[in-house]
């Protein structure tokens, strides 16, 4: 009888210290969604899965790297021909974060796209003040709209900028091959 005695005591002992205990809460983050989806917007893997796992990264209500994932959904519809949902994805990017450098340089992209150059003009801008990693389609970006003014020189330096920062960046190299340059002398 003294056993279950001091059995019940000791069950009654854990549980009320059990509830003076403070709340342990445990965080599940989806990580290899998160993965998938940077990874689609580097380049690597299915676009639409791609995008499929943005999706369900951003659900995730504990997410703290929503700003970011946003920009690579955006460039993942961008590569998709989705402009109108990229656009918004950036949007709300820069909603989240304003100083994310890289999402005006990408929002940009998909304005010159829509032919919406002032808007891309201050978006390149404001993005190179923020230090922004992808300084390569801010300069090829910038080409373009100066190449669409009229500006063939600017446009000419800016692709070769674009070039100089990364060496493999295939619009760049591609604007240059229409370019043809003519040494010019004068005459006496």
């Amino acid at each position: 009888m003294k056993l279950l005695l001091a059995s019940a005591g000791l069950v009654a002992l854990l549980a009320s210290s059990a509830e003076a205990a403070p709340e342990i809460q445990q965080i599940i983050y989806n990580v290899s969604a998160t993965t998938r989806c940077s990874d689609a917007a580097a380049g690597f893997g299915d676009m639409k899965e791609g995008l499929a796992s943005c999706d369900i990264a951003l659900s995730d209500p504990q997410m703290i790297h929503r700003a970011e994932l946003m920009v690579d959904r955006g460039v993942i519809q961008t590569r998709l021909g989705d402009n109108g949902a990229a656009l918004r994805a950036y949007n709300g990017a820069i909603a989240l974060n304003a100083q994310l450098g890289d999402a005006y340089i990408s929002r940009a992209g998909v304005l010159v796209a829509m032919k919406r150059y002032d808007e891309a003009r201050a978006d390149i801008a404001q993005g190179l003040a923020l230090n922004a990693t992808n300084l390569h389609a801010a300069y090829y970006s910038r080409g373009v709209i100066e190449e669409e003014s009229g500006d063939v020189k600017a446009a000419y330096r800016d692709y070769n900028q674009a070039l100089a920062i990364k060496p493999d960046f295939a619009p760049a190299s591609r604007e240059l091959s229409r370019f043809r340059r003519v040494n010019r002398t004068s005459r006496g």
